[in-house]
This record gives structure tokens, sequence and C-alpha cells, in this order.
């Protein structure tokens, strides 16, 4: 019995067995819990950003573009079409701050992420403001140089 207590050649192997079983397990489940912010919510907030990043690049050049176009005496009405979703969610194109800072926000209405895009100095001289849903469908930008 006594030669049984002091032969200690399997314990090493037993005891790394379980170490390193132990240690597997934890890394698993580290992994598991963490993946829904590793693999899922991480890139969706990138690509939401970089697709309201376009969004609002696409607003800024539409409103260049009519500047460059505008008749002196006349009126102007466009009809445009926005994506219903960035990410997984609906937004807003809040373009009433652009008089006064030149700026286009972008802002889901859900997870209030915002960006902003800047409209290259026309505001000074055409007054833009309106706000637009992705939830509506149709959507239109007019400019009457008359009034």
């Amino acid at each position: 019995m006594k030669a049984l207590l002091e032969d200690e050649n399997g314990a090493s192997l037993l005891f790394e067995y379980i170490l390193i079983t132990l240690i597997c397990i934890g890394f698993f489940m580290t992994v598991s819990l963490n993946s829904n912010e590793i693999f899922i919510k991480t890139p969706n907030e990138a690509v939401m950003q970089d697709e309201m990043s376009d969004v609002g690049n696409m607003m800024s050049t539409m409103i260049t573009d009519m500047y460059l176009i505008l008749p002196p005496n006349g009126y102007i009405d466009t009809g445009y079409r926005i994506p219903e979703k960035v990410g997984k969610e609906t937004y807003t194109i809040n373009a009433d701050i652009a008089y006064s800072n030149q700026i286009i926000e972008v802002i889901s209405s859900s997870s209030g992420k915002k960006v902003r895009v800047t409209i290259g100095g026309i505001a000074r001289t055409m007054p833009i403001n309106g706000t637009a849903s992705s939830s509506s469908t149709n959507h239109m930008i007019n400019y009457d140089s008359r009034i």
C-alpha cells in the first residue's frame, strides 16, 4: 500500500489532462459568450457607419449637382430614392442645420448613431432645410428661385 501512495507516475498525466481540458473549456466558453459581440455586432456597426456615410455623401452630391444647374429665375423639382435600411435600422436625413453649419446629418432611428457630412459651402448662397425618413418611399428636393 505504501508503494501505491508514493508512486506518482500516473498523477502528472492525469493532472495534465485535467488542466488542458479546463483551459480549453474556459477558452471556448469565453469565445461562445462573446461571439455575438465579435462576429455580429462589431461588423454590423462598421457596415452601418459606412452605409450612413454613403447616404450622406449621396445627398450632398445631389444637392451640389442641383446647385450647379439652378436657373437664375426658375424652378427645379428632383425625386430621389434612398435605401430603406442601413444595417438593420431605419434612419432620418436631417438638413435643418445645413444653413448655419454646412452639415447634413444621417441619424439612426433606433440606436441613435449619427454621421455628419459637409455640403461644401452651398448653404450660404442657397438655403437648405428639410428632413427625410427612410421609411417613406417618395422623396423630393425642390428649389424655386422665383420666390
